[in-house]
Parts: C-alpha cells; sequence; structure tokens
C-alpha cells in the first residue's frame, strides 16, 4: 500500500481564519499524511481544540515560544492510521516518535 506525503511551511496558523483556510486546503488535496512546519502556535499543555479543527483523522501539534514561527503539525487524513506513541522532542521543533501503522 502506497501512502501518499505532504510537507508545507504555512508561515502561521495561530490566526483562526487562516488556520481553517490552511485545514480546508488539506482536506481537498489527495494525500494520506501532512507535515507542517512553521505553525507559529505557542507552547501549551493541550491542543485539544486545535486537534478538533482537523476532522479527517487523528492530528498532532507542537508549539514552541522561542521564536514566532515556531510550531509543528502531523495531520493524518482517514482512521486507517494508528500511532504507538507520541513524543515531543523539543517543544515546536518535534510533534511525533514512533511508528505510523496501517491499519
Amino acid at each position: 500500500m502506497a501512502i501518499s506525503l505532504l510537507t508545507l511551511n504555512v508561515r502561521s496558523v495561530k490566526d483562526q481564519v487562516r488556520r481553517v483556510g490552511t485545514l480546508s486546503f488539506l482536506a481537498a488535496q489527495n494525500h494520506d499524511v501532512s507535515f507542517l512546519q512553521e505553525c507559529g502556535i505557542p507552547y501549551a499543555q493541550s491542543y485539544s481544540q486545535l486537534e478538533r479543527q482537523w476532522t479527517h483523522g487523528p492530528s498532532f501539534w507542537s508549539g514552541g515560544n522561542d521564536c514566532k514561527s515556531s510550531g509543528v503539525t502531523i495531520l493524518i487524513k482517514g482512521r486507517h492510521f494508528t500511532t504507538d506513541r507520541v513524543t515531543e522532542q523539543v517543544n515546536g521543533r518535534g510533534a511525533s516518535r514512533g511508528r505510523l501503522m496501517v491499519r
């Protein structure tokens, strides 16, 4: 089974309008997993509000307070993927470590 990947430098999705537009654009694309850089989101203990906005599968967010461009996101399209664990390596620099498995 082939997996389609997309990587995108979003130059901030901190603003709600820009985030909704970006997520809508990504939902319309033909890919399985998106990796977003420079999300511009601050570090938080929970990203559940952001996770709920991506309704097409699991999402993993990591913010940072070091600079305005900190933050990365992994968006998975479809429910046929599972992860065994998620570890934030460095705030705003790494959101996931583990395996992405196809069910």
